[in-house]
């Protein structure tokens, strides 16, 4: 006749199975993340400091009335039940912040990529903006088209919340945006009919400007996605690396060119 199982044996099985279940199902392997969240960041601490407290009141333990023991035993467990609830709180606004940084920066991310292929090209754009300017000095009544655009649409949409972005990236993307809602601005003031009525170099000098926008936009722009990027890959202290290296590089051009 076979022996009945024994408890220990029935507890191992149980654990083999959990940890299956925490390997390979999805749902499990949220509730083992919670778990193992509990564990070592409220109930390791909790056993510790509990545990030090027993210790140092064993010597007066005899001395201490029966009802005061379960006192202090209720207030320990009213403690921690307030204690895990302000962790998983704090816990889950980290969590949430952290997915919001993702999201933005995957979105604006994508604005800025998509964005930079058409505000500058090295080669063509040059050679256009010189055909372009030199065409404005020869003909006084030529008068540039520029098409009204906008590349800031989901900046727009997440400003509100912009500051859930850390430093290393969100100065770079403000001072991006800036530079596409100023030129957005200007480009507005040239289709405008005072612009008309401005002499030819007037004409020029403004456009001129507005090229010099597309360029430190472009510029910006490139900087952001490589912080962005880099915060992606390796987070704050990648980010920092880019930041110092990128003022290193501009400190040395600035020494150079005294």
């Amino acid at each position: 006749m076979l022996a009945t199982p024994t408890f220990p044996l029935i507890l191992l099985a149980a654990a083999v199975l959990c940890a299956v279940l925490l390997a390979v199902w999805k749902e499990a392997q949220v509730a083992g993340r919670i778990i193992a969240q509990f564990f070592l960041t409220i109930g390791l601490p909790v056993v510790v400091v509990v545990g030090a407290l027993v210790w140092l009141a064993l010597p007066m333990m005899g001395q201490i009335d029966p009802r005061v023991s379960q006192a202090i035993i209720a207030g320990l467990v009213i403690a921690i039940g307030w204690l895990t609830t302000a962790i998983f709180a704090e816990g889950g606004k980290a969590r949430a912040r952290a997915e919001k940084t993702r999201d933005y920066h995957k979105a604006l991310y994508a604005e800025i990529g998509n964005t930079l292929e058409s505000l500058w090209e090295a080669d063509s754009s040059e050679q256009y903006v010189t055909d372009l300017i030199d065409r404005m000095r020869e003909d006084h009544d030529y008068i540039p088209f520029l098409p009204r655009e906008q590349h800031d649409h989901v900046y727009d949409a997440v400003i509100a919340e912009l500051d859930v972005l850390p430093r290393q990236t969100i100065d770079a993307i403000v001072a991006y945006y800036s530079v596409i809602k100023a030129m957005s601005a200007l480009v507005d003031d040239m289709r405008g009919d005072t612009f008309r009525t401005l002499d030819a170099e007037r004409r020029i000098a403004i456009y001129s400007d507005y090229v010099g926008m597309r360029k430190q936009a472009f510029v910006f722009g490139k900087h952001a996605l490589r912080l962005i990027r880099a915060y992606s890959d390796g987070g704050r202290k990648a980010a920092d690396r880019v930041i110092n290296s990128r003022d290193a590089d501009l400190s040395a051009r600035s020494r150079g060119s005294v």
